[in-house]
């Protein structure tokens, strides 16, 4: 529900409370999602303590910092307000299968590790940068804040020597050289200071950029499935020479980072069933180029479509296809000699 609407069901409350939840809302807007949530909070303190979207949107500001317990917390209380809430049903369900995919990705037992005394050693500052700190290795360099604690900067390394071995495998090629990997909390930076737009959480540019919103560590979970993701575009370069179509590059990345949700799964057969699937043409241009509404859409099915090949075929077929394309093979020829299939044999790929 739009701010303005819910301000008239919220006419009887506190005006400094209306004003806190009109600078959430912003905050919101601008991916300061920190920020958001402390104004939400003060305005709850002065009042609207009966409105239960009040507390469907905090819930949304928690999710997208990664502390689900509090968000699932918060829409506990929504639905005590207003059962049948359709909002609050809709975010509790789709908070739940993220809690659980990314919960599955990096399990507490997998990084109890303490990091040893010559791992501190390695740790520096950068005199022409305090507020970044940075550890070097042989098949990386990490650059992060300053304020991050060292047993996480030292479970962020062991992710990134997982996914050099892991990725490594799947597609067959290691890096030549240490990847340079930045990662930015961008809580407490203004939009225009930001090295990323409000809607991408990494990119890579010959570098691996990572950003992430919080006010203490970030959610390792999340953290390894952004990584994971730019890995794979930074592998994929390489093997094609940058000649990899999009849809198949984004794809790849978006499939081997992290499980599709189930939520992403049922939006896709709604578009499959409503006939909405984005065509050939569109999935072919950077995806930051599409319009917002579009751009979920376009990784979930690019996503199912590499999915699909690899079920069909397993990754050794997806490394001969991008064998095909580093030599210059078009991409519908390339596919129809790796998998004897036609674009319009492969399900959820629009070419009309």
């Amino acid at each position: 529900m739009p701010f303005l609407i819910r301000a008239v069901h919220l006419r009887h409350t506190n005006s400094l409370a209306l004003s806190h939840f009109r600078q959430a809302t912003l905050c919101y807007g601008q991916a300061c999602y920190v920020d958001a949530i402390q104004h939400y909070l003060a305005g709850l303190k002065l009042g609207a303590a009966q409105h239960h979207y009040i507390y469907a949107d905090l819930a949304k500001a928690y999710e997208m910092v990664g502390e689900w317990d509090t968000a699932l917390a918060c829409l506990d209380i929504a639905l005590r307000l207003c059962p049948d809430s359709p909002t609050a049903l809709r975010r509790k369900t789709r908070i739940l299968d993220e809690k659980a995919c990314y919960d599955s990705l990096v399990r507490p037992d997998d990084l109890r590790q303490p990091p040893p005394k010559a791992f501190s050693e390695r740790l520096n500052f950068d005199p022409t940068a305090p507020s970044q700190q940075y550890v070097n290795s042989e098949i990386f360099s990490l650059t992060c804040h300053a304020t991050m604690r060292l047993q996480t900067i030292w479970n962020i390394c062991q992710l990134i020597h997982r996914t050099y071995a892991e990725l490594g495998e799947i597609l067959g090629y290691y890096p030549l050289s240490p990847v340079p990997i930045f990662i930015n909390n961008t809580n407490g930076t203004t939009a225009s200071q930001r090295s990323l737009p409000q809607w991408a959480s990494g990119c890579y540019d010959g570098r691996i950029h990572l950003v992430y919103c919080a006010a203490g560590e970030p959610v390792l979970g999340i953290l390894y499935s952004l990584l994971r993701h730019e890995w794979v575009h930074l592998l994929v370069y390489h093997l094609t020479n940058g000649r990899c179509p999009v849809w198949i590059n984004e794809g790849l990345a978006q499939s081997i980072a992290r499980p599709m949700f189930q939520f992403e799964r049922f939006n896709l057969q709604q578009a499959v069933q409503t006939q909405q699937l984005l065509p050939l043409d569109a999935l072919s241009k950077p995806f930051s180029q599409l319009p917002t509404k579009y751009r979920k859409l376009a990784y979930i099915q690019s996503a199912a479509i590499v999915e699909y090949l690899v079920q069909q075929s397993g990754y050794s077929k997806i490394r001969d296809l991008l064998r095909q394309l580093r030599g210059g093979s078009p991409v519908e020829p390339a596919i129809k000699q790796t998998f004897g299939l036609t674009l319009k044999d492969i399900p959820f790929l629009n070419i009309s």
